[in-house]
């Protein structure tokens, strides 16, 4: 599988319902609650500004976990 790390840091602060997004750990509940995409929060690989996202399936399924993503993120206020 291929991974990447990106760093998230950029939503802390961005509401997200009645919270705040705070760490990767919140970065990564909200977009499994809003995106129904799972990442692994960078918490837990040291670093609390990313999070890992796997590439381990079709084409035609990144693209479209990445627009959720994008549709999800796009919702912050």
């Amino acid at each position: 599988a291929f991974y990447t790390f990106p760093d998230v840091s950029g939503l802390f602060g961005r509401r997200f319902n009645e919270s705040e997004l705070q760490g990767s750990l919140d970065v990564s509940a909200f977009l499994l609650e809003e995106a129904n995409v799972a990442v692994v929060p960078g918490i837990a690989f040291g670093d609390d500004r990313c999070v890992r996202l796997s590439f381990a399936l079709s084409l035609e399924e990144i693209e479209e976990g990445l627009a959720r993503i994008g549709k999800a993120v796009s919702s912050l206020s």
